[in-house]
C-alpha cells in the first residue's frame, strides 16, 4: 500500500437541511482544505441562509395531454419572499429579486425586488413554471398558482402550492365514476433528462404493469400522464412516482363530472412519506368527506383514527381500529361537525389525504371539491398566496400536535401586514379567518403545528372550493467543515 494510503482529502460542505432539496437551493461560499491532521483554521458546522431558491408550478394541469380533451382554465401564478421580520436573519431591505419564467423557453413572467411583494403572471400555455428567488428573497420563498373556471360543467378551483422537487413523490387522490378523468402532471426543473416511474395502490392491490412503465421528462419540461390509462376504473388510487437521475415534482389533477353535473376539480399535491403517525390537517366544514389510506407495506395495518377539532380530540367509534390490507388502499367515511384534523397511527407505515365535497342545494347538485394531503410539521416558515380570489372565503386551519403549540401568523395584503400569534390547544385546531389577504405566512414559535388555508365562495350559486396545504419554506442550510486526515 502506498503512503499516501489512508488520506482522504474533503473540504468544507454544505447539506441540505429540512425542507430543502438537491437542486432547488444553493449557498453561496468558499471551499476551504485544512492540511493533514490539522485540528484548528476551519469553522465549526453553522446554519446559513440560502441565497438561491426554486420552487415548480404545474402550469394548466389541463392542456397538453396527449388523447385527453383539454380545458382551459384561468391560471394565475404568484411568488413572494415573507415580509421583513419573519425569517431571522436575513436583512431588513436586502438585496435580492423574485421571478417567474416558463420552463424550456425560460421565458420571463413576472419579478419584483422587494420582500412581501408579489410576483404575479397568467399562464395561458401547457408548460411547467418556476418561481426562483435570490440574495435576501430567497429564504422563506412561496409560490402558488390559482386554477379557476366558471360557467359550465368544468366549473371549478384548484389552489395549488408550487413544490421543492424530490426524487419521491406520493400522490393521493381520484377516482371512479362517470366522466371522472385523473392527470398525473411530472415537472422536471433540472438541467437533465430524467426518467420516473409510477405505481399505483388501488383497493385490490397494486395495479399490475404500473411500476413497469417508465417516462422520460426532458429538462425544464413536463409530461401529463393520464392515470385512466394505468388504472382504468381503480375507485381509491393512490400513485407513487420515484425519479432516477434527478429530482421532479408531481400533483395529480383530478376533475368529475357525474352524467351533467359538475362535481368539481382539485389538485392533489405530495403527501408526507409513509408514516405510523400521520396528521392530515385543513379539513374544513363540507357535505362529505373521506379519509383515504394507503398501505404500501407486506403487512395489513391496524389504523386509529381521530378527530383533532376545535374542543381537542374526538374519536368515532367506527373509526377506532381500522384495517388496510397489504399494499392496498381504503377509504372511510368521515362525519367532521367542524373544522378539523385527522390523526392517523398505526402499527405499520402510511399514506394519508382527505377528499371533502361542497354540493350546491339546489336538483342539480353542482359542486366542488378538495383534495387535502397529510403533511409534515412545520419546522420554520411556511406561506401560501391567495391571487385574484375576492370575495371568497379564506380560513386558516391549524392543527397543535401532542402539545399546545403557539404560531406566529402573517396576513398580508394591500394594506400593512397583520401580525398574530395564536396558541393552539393540544390535538386540536383552531381557526384564522384570513378576510382579503393575498398571502399567508406561518411561523412557529412553540410545539409542533400543522397548516392548511382554505378557499371557498360561490359562482352563480354553485360552491367553488380549494384547499392549500402549508409546508416548510426553503430557508436554511447546514454547512459541515471536514478536515484532511492521514492515517
Amino acid at each position: 500500500m502506498s503512503s499516501t494510503a489512508g488520506i482522504v482529502r474533503v473540504a468544507s460542505v454544505t447539506v441540505v437541511a429540512a425542507a430543502l432539496a438537491v437542486g432547488a437551493t444553493r449557498v453561496g461560499g468558499t471551499l476551504g482544505l485544512a492540511t493533514a491532521g490539522e485540528r484548528a483554521g476551519l469553522p465549526e458546522s453553522s446554519s446559513v441562509l440560502v441565497d438561491e431558491a426554486a420552487l415548480v408550478c404545474p402550469g394548466q394541469q389541463r392542456l397538453g395531454a396527449v388523447g385527453l380533451r383539454d380545458v382551459a382554465g384561468t391560471l394565475s401564478v404568484a411568488a413572494a419572499a415573507p415580509e421583513s421580520g419573519v425569517v431571522t436573519g436575513v436583512p431588513a431591505g436586502g438585496n435580492g429579486s423574485v421571478r417567474l419564467s416558463l420552463g424550456a423557453s425560460s421565458t420571463g413572467l413576472a419579478q419584483t425586488a422587494s420582500a412581501g411583494s408579489l410576483a404575479t403572471a397568467g399562464v395561458s400555455t401547457p408548460e411547467v413554471v418556476i418561481a426562483a428567488a435570490s440574495g435576501a428573497l430567497a429564504p422563506g420563498l412561496a409560490a402558488t398558482q390559482v386554477w379557476r373556471h366558471t360557467g359550465d360543467d368544468d366549473r371549478g378551483l384548484a389552489l395549488t402550492p408550487c413544490q421543492l422537487p424530490s426524487s419521491d413523490v406520493w400522490l393521493v387522490g381520484g377516482g371512479a365514476g362517470p366522466s371522472r378523468t385523473e392527470r398525473v402532471i411530472v415537472s422536471n426543473p433540472g438541467a437533465n433528462a430524467v426518467a420516473v416511474s409510477i405505481d399505483v395502490l388501488g383497493r385490490s392491490g397494486r395495479i399490475e404493469g404500473a411500476a413497469d412503465r417508465s417516462v422520460a421528462i426532458a429538462p425544464l419540461s413536463r409530461q401529463v400522464i393520464s392515470l385512466d390509462a394505468i388504472a382504468p376504473d381503480e375507485v381509491s388510487p393512490v400513485v407513487h412516482v420515484v425519479a432516477t437521475g434527478g429530482v421532479v415534482s408531481a400533483v395529480l389533477d383530478d376533475q368529475w363530472i357525474s352524467g351533467a353535473t359538475g362535481r368539481g376539480i382539485d389538485d392533489s399535491t405530495r403527501a408526507a412519506a409513509p408514516g405510523t403517525d400521520l396528521v392530515v390537517p385543513g379539513v374544513d366544514t363540507a357535505d362529505h368527506v373521506w379519509l383515504r389510506l394507503a398501505n404500501p407495506g407486506d403487512t395489513e395495518a391496524l389504523a386509529q383514527v381521530r378527530l383533532l377539532g376545535a374542543k381537542g380530540v374526538e374519536q368515532p367509534a367506527g373509526l377506532r381500529a381500522v384495517r388496510v390490507p397489504a399494499g392496498s388502499t381504503l377509504d372511510v367515511p368521515v362525519v367532521a361537525s367542524s373544522a378539523s384534523g385527522l390523526g392517523i397511527r398505526s402499527d405499520q407505515p402510511l399514506v394519508a389525504g382527505a377528499w371533502a365535497e361542497r354540493r350546491a342545494k339546489t336538483a342539480d347538485q353542482m359542486g366542488d371539491f378538495a383534495w387535502t394531503p397529510a403533511t409534515p410539521p412545520i419546522l420554520g416558515v411556511a406561506g401560501v398566496l391567495l391571487p385574484g380570489l375576492d370575495g371568497s372565503t379564506k380560513r386558516l386551519l391549524l392543527t397543535a400536535g401532542s402539545a399546545s403549540s403557539t404560531v406566529s401568523v402573517r396576513l398580508g395584503g394591500s394594506g400593512v401586514p397583520k401580525v398574530s400569534t395564536v396558541t393552539v390547544a393540544p390535538d386540536s385546531t383552531a381557526v384564522v379567518d384570513a378576510g382579503g389577504a393575498t398571502a399567508v405566512w406561518v411561523v412557529p414559535v412553540s410545539g409542533t403545528v400543522r397548516a392548511a388555508v382554505s378557499v371557498a365562495g360561490q359562482d352563480a350559486g354553485v360552491p367553488y372550493y380549494s384547499v392549500a396545504p402549508l409546508v416548510d419554506a426553503p430557508v436554511r442550510a447546514l454547512s459541515v467543515p471536514v478536515r484532511q486526515v492521514r492515517n
